[in-house]
């Protein structure tokens, strides 16, 4: 029988986030129907917000839930299971179309989503984006797992390839650029030096293991991290330098701000762009390609689901304090406070909604 429950959508480009009934269709082979316990509020999902669509949206990509029913051919989970929901999918998935499903709105409309919807009470979602918990993780800021955790740990660990000894660069410190900081902490950065405009933010970065800040309100605050850490260490520049903003300013000074490589000898440093780029953004590619130095970018970090269970067991060892990154909580009925807490930049870390 289909199931009639609370979401949020929205019904065009721009238009309200509203809160309604909605009726979702059952579930599929290999679909689940799940209650979502919690989720995280998402700076994508703001850009989709100002996106044009062929239908109603509804949104939210990372998140926790109780499996309630499974498809008929669902093998990952079982009901009454804990799980998380993120858009990232898992391996066993690949050549095969995860099943769409929809919510009809009150009104008949059809509304869809990409991936997954976790701004909901129950969702019907495909097993791919599913991950099982362990009984121990019961903090519902492991929601932040779904997202902007292996979004900036995995441009650490992935795209970067951070060793020990590396030194590295942060740019941007809302819940991407706080797991990158603990990521390359984790691996053993010799320093790892946060950017950011706010002062707040610069020293709530050292509980996730920044070792240097630079006030980023300069024009070019990366050449002044990068005069600073070469006279604190002798380095060269920076190993990696991950940037959470992806601006044409922030993109150029920090290929300036890695190591050159020499030809034949070694590659220069990487810069990882994790934030979205907005409009055309010139590149210095004379400096990539003289000085050997890379520019990668990386979706969701590029993590596993392999690698989502590492992150989670770094929340249960302290390696990054998600209880600490949701520096503000809100109920399911504020969530569109959230939203616009988050778009103006009021929050300190990362926003958490519980249901």
């Amino acid at each position: 029988m289909p199931t009639t429950t609370r979401a949020y959508y929205q019904r065009e480009q721009d238009g309200p986030l509203e809160l309604g009934t909605v009726t979702l269709t059952d579930p599929k082979p290999h679909s689940v129907r799940v209650r979502i316990t919690a989720t995280g509020v998402c700076q994508s999902q703001i850009y989709y917000l100002g996106q044009p669509r062929p239908e109603p949206l509804l949104f939210g990509h990372e998140g926790l839930a109780v499996v309630e029913e499974v498809g008929s051919a669902v093998t990952r989970v079982a009901v009454g299971d804990a799980v998380m929901v993120t858009w990232l999918p898992s391996p066993e998935s690949e050549g095969r179309t995860p099943d769409r499903t929809e919510a009809v709105l009150d009104d008949g409309t059809v509304a869809a989503w990409r991936n997954v919807t976790t701004w909901a009470e129950q969702a019907v979602l495909d097993e791919q984006f599913l991950l099982p918990l362990s009984d121990e993780l019961t903090d519902p800021a492991a929601s932040f797992i779904g997202c902007a955790v292996p979004t900036g740990a995995g441009a650490v660990m992935n795209a970067a390839d951070v060793q020990a000894g590396d030194a590295v660069a942060v740019i941007g410190l809302g819940g991407v650029g706080l797991s990158a900081v603990a990521a390359a902490a984790a691996r053993g950065a010799s320093v790892v030096y946060a950017l950011d405009i706010t002062d707040e933010k610069l020293a709530f970065a050292k509980h996730f293991g920044a070792t240097h800040t630079i006030d980023a309100r300069s024009g070019t605050f990366v050449s002044t991290a990068l005069e600073d850490v070469v006279s604190r260490t002798g380095v060269p520049g920076f190993d990696a330098v991950i940037d959470c903003v992806g601006s044409a300013t922030t993109i150029n000074e920090s290929i300036a701000a890695v190591h050159a490589g020499r030809v034949s000898l070694h590659r220069g440093g990487t810069v990882v762009v994790v934030g979205v780029p907005k409009g055309d953004v010139p590149i210095d590619a004379i400096q990539l390609l003289t000085q050997e130095k890379s520019l990668v970018g990386t979706l969701g970090g590029s993590c596993t689901h392999e690698q989502l269970d590492e992150l989670c067991a770094w929340s249960l060892d302290g390696r990054i304090d998600l209880d600490r990154m949701a520096t503000d909580r809100y109920s399911f009925e504020d969530l569109p406070h959230a939203v616009e807490a988050l778009r103006t930049g009021a929050i300190l870390g990362r926003p958490l909604v519980t249901l």
